[in-house]
C-alpha cells in the first residue's frame, strides 16, 4: 500500500497503476484465461504444426450450420462492450476506451484462433476472425451512433438442458437475435408500446449432439423489454446485462426451418 499525495489516503496496487499498465495486464489475463480453459476443454497443443480447420459459415453441411460464427460475432461485440466500459472506469475518455476495448476484444478472440491452431479437434478459422471483426466492428457502430445503439441489441438466448456440455459450445441450447427496442424511438416513449420489442435470429439444432436431423432455423419474435422494469434509461449499457442476455423463454418465437 502506498499513500495518495492528494488525500494521505492508502490506495492499493491496481489503483495505483497508470491506465496503460491496467489496459496490459487485462488484455494479457484475458488471454491466459482462453489459454487455459483451451488446454482443458480444446485440446490446445494437440497438433505438432499450425493446423488449419475449413468450417465452413452457414451452409447445411458447415460444422456447427453456422451457430459457431454467430458466437464468435456476438463474443466479440459483447467483449468490446465490457472492455470499454472497463478502460472508461480506468480513465480514459469513451472514445478512447471504446477503441481500446474493442482492440483488446479483438486480440484476445486472434488469440483464441492461435491457440485454436495448435489443436488437433479445433484448427485456425479464417471465418471465425472474419465474424471476431464483423463483431468489434459492430461495437464501433454502436459506440459511435448512441441513437443506433437506444434502438438495437444484440442478445444471446441459452436454454440449458440435463446435457452435459461446455455453455460456449452448446449450440443446440442458444437463440441468437437482434432486438428492434421500440422505447428508442421518439413518436413511441410516451404510450404502451414502449413496453415491446420486436425480434429476429438464427438458431441450429442438432449439429452438436447426436442427433441424426440437423437444423438451421430463422425465427421472428415478439417480448417485453424486459431492461426498462429494470434499469434506468441512460445507464451505462455495460450494466446493462439484458442488452446482451435474453432471459429464456421470455420471446413469443415464429420459426421457420432453412432446410
Amino acid at each position: 500500500m502506498q499513500n495518495d499525495p492528494d488525500t494521505g489516503s492508502k490506495k492499493g496496487w491496481w489503483s495505483g497503476l497508470p491506465r496503460e499498465k491496467k489496459m496490459l495486464y487485462t488484455t494479457t489475463a484475458s488471454a491466459a484465461a482462453i489459454a487455459v480453459w483451451g488446454l482443458a476443454t480444446w485440446d490446445y497443443g494437440s497438433s505438432s504444426g499450425f493446423h488449419t480447420a475449413h468450417e465452413g459459415a452457414f451452409e447445411e453441411n458447415a460444422k456447427y450450420g453456422g451457430a459457431d460464427k454467430m458466437g464468435h460475432y456476438f463474443a466479440t461485440y459483447a467483449i468490446s462492450d465490457m472492455l470499454t466500459g472497463l478502460y472508461k472506469s480506468y480513465g480514459y475518455d469513451t472514445r478512447k476506451a471504446n477503441n481500446y476495448g474493442v482492440l483488446s476484444a479483438w486480440a484476445v478472440q486472434a488469440f483464441m484462433e492461435i491457440g485454436d491452431a495448435t489443436s488437433e479437434s479445433q484448427g485456425f478459422s479464417w471465418e471465425d476472425t472474419m465474424m471476431n471483426t464483423l463483431g468489434a466492428l459492430t461495437s464501433i457502430l454502436m459506440a459511435r451512433y448512441p441513437a443506433l445503439d437506444d434502438k438495437i441489441d444484440l442478445r444471446v438466448e441459452y436454454i440449458a438442458n440435463v446435457r452435459i456440455g461446455g455453455i460456449f459450445d452448446d449450440y443446440s441450447n442458444q437463440f441468437y437475435s437482434i432486438v428492434l427496442k421500440l422505447d428508442g424511438f421518439d413518436f413511441i416513449k410516451n404510450n404502451f408500446l414502449k413496453y415491446l420489442e420486436l425480434s429476429a435470429g438464427y438458431y441450429t439444432r442438432g449439429y452438436d449432439t447426436d442427433e441424426v436431423k440437423k437444423r438451421r432455423s430463422v425465427f421472428a419474435g415478439v417480448s417485453f423489454n424486459l431492461s426498462r422494469f429494470f434499469y434506468q434509461k441512460h445507464y451505462n449499457k455495460t450494466g446493462k446485462v439484458l442488452e446482451y442476455l435474453q432471459l429464456p423463454y421470455t420471446v413469443l418465437k415464429g420459426s421457420r426451418d432453412l432446410d
